[in-house]
């Protein structure tokens, strides 16, 4: 599963509690996320579900890739 560049901006921002990073810490949570996302089987082409790991975050996915990270109980549309 392809993981975006904003998912793993939003990874380090929101999961992690980092105000800021480089461009390593970026390739370093992408690569973390395509490890822990590498068994997950999306329902659909369009879905959420919940971060492995991490109950409290869902991982929006579209058309094979994780488009971002959001707080669980957040609206996206």
């Amino acid at each position: 599963m392809k993981v975006s560049i904003h998912a793993g901006q939003r990874f380090l921002e929101r999961v992690m509690s980092k105000a800021t990073y480089t461009c390593f810490d970026v390739n370093f949570a992408i690569e973390y996320l395509e490890k822990i996302l590498r068994d997950v089987v999306p329902a659909s082409r369009s879905t959420q579900f919940v971060l492995p790991g991490f109950e409290n975050f869902k991982v929006i996915y579209r058309e094979g890739s994780v488009i971002t990270i959001i707080p669980k109980g957040v609206k996206h549309a």
